[in-house]
């Protein structure tokens, strides 16, 4: 009789299958969803700027930490390890691989979400470019996601937590004996600092987005009211796929959280709970690529409008020869003060497109 009773308290969730393979195909969707953006960045050669550098990073964690879930998601489907509990360490050490490269990535995720954020605040808010640290920056965050990922290890608490591979949650996978160190784990390295820099981040893009709307309608006396508004309508246009990141990622890591916070209890877990967290896990992936995709195809219809019409002004002044000359000395001039006088916006792809403009326009104009 006890045997039974123990048997029905350590009993895993009847719809863990389900729920792996409903986990790992969004998770593979997920993967074709970044591959897509991360090829135009490429094709387009958009990764020569810094802004898409940063996006690129984020885009190709998430790529990464999708391919980690998918496989986190079917190695306890693997020789039946997952349903047979005797055979459950047969894929012990491939579990254990698979919950160290989730938590790593997590965390290079986690620190390329606010690299955005700070990168777009300090830019439009503060005037500074922060190009220069991002080397600096990219060795910061390997090293720290990789010593916070090592701690599970030392602690030995990587395993399977729940109904896939990650940091444990009970001990023999028994919903009624809590494994405490990894309980722990889970809100300390994972959930806690996850909400935590995503509200912030989440809190610093809403601020971002409140300036450059203030800016957007705001007076401005020195008679350059309309080309002020178009310059900051663009730059607003271009942020803001970018900044929807922290949002997303937040309201994404909730449903986790909760599901985490139950599985806290005493309690056989909630199919319901578990289905959640793994679909909006897997969902990372997609959102992160659409978010960049958006952004691409914003800068480019921008980029071929604005240089439709400057081609059009150009040859409309001085016909199709004399246009050729022309472009070619007004972008000259116009990249020289740049370089010279606007250093920052030109290092930019947020405001200062408008120099690239005139060179796609310049070499249009010479091919007519």
């Amino acid at each position: 009789m006890n045997n039974d009773t123990d048997a029905k308290n350590c009993s895993i969730l009847k719809e863990s299958k389900a729920i792996l393979v409903i986990g790992g195909s969004i998770g593979a969707v997920s993967i074709l969803a970044c591959v897509l953006p991360i090829f135009l960045v490429f094709l387009l050669k958009l990764h020569q700027q810094f802004t898409y550098r940063v996006a690129l990073y984020q885009v190709i964690a998430a790529l990464l930490y999708e391919c980690a879930l998918v496989l986190s998601s079917f190695t306890p489907l693997s020789n039946g390890g997952y349903y047979n509990r005797p055979s459950q360490n047969a894929h012990y050490p491939l579990c254990q691989f698979t919950g160290f490269i989730l938590q790593f990535l997590f965390w290079i995720k986690l620190l390329f979400v606010s690299f955005i954020v700070i990168h777009l605040f300090t830019f439009a808010v503060m005037y500074k470019n922060i190009k220069r640290v991002e080397a600096c920056y990219i060795g910061f965050s390997v090293l720290l996601s990789l010593g916070i990922a090592i701690i599970p290890f030392m602690t030995q608490t990587y395993g399977l937590a729940g109904s896939w591979c990650w940091i444990a949650s009970w001990k023999d996978d028994c919903p009624s004996d809590i494994l405490l160190a990894g309980l722990v784990e889970q809100f300390a390295l994972y959930y806690g600092p996850g909400i935590l820099l995503l509200t912030i981040d989440s809190a610093f893009a809403l601020i971002l987005v409140l300036v450059l709307m203030v800016r957007l309608y705001r007076k401005r006396a020195d008679g350059m009211e309309n080309n002020f508004k178009h310059h900051q309508l663009k730059a607003l246009k271009q942020m803001v796929p970018l900044l929807t990141y922290s949002f997303a990622f937040l309201l994404l890591l909730l449903p986790g959280f909760a599901n985490r916070v139950y599985g806290a209890t005493p309690h056989p877990p909630l199919a319901e709970l578990t289905l959640s967290s793994i679909v909006c896990i897997a969902s990372w992936g997609w959102v992160a690529g659409l978010a960049l995709l958006a952004h691409i195809i914003v800068v480019v219809w921008s980029k071929r409008r604005v240089r439709r019409k400057v081609q059009t002004m150009l040859i409309n002044q001085y016909g199709t020869t004399g246009a050729a000359t022309a472009a070619h000395f007004s972008a000259k001039y116009l990249t020289t003060n740049a370089s010279t006088h606007y250093s920052l916006q030109n290092e930019s792809d947020v405001d200062g497109e408008k120099f690239f403009f005139i060179e796609m326009a310049t070499d249009d104009v010479r091919n007519t």
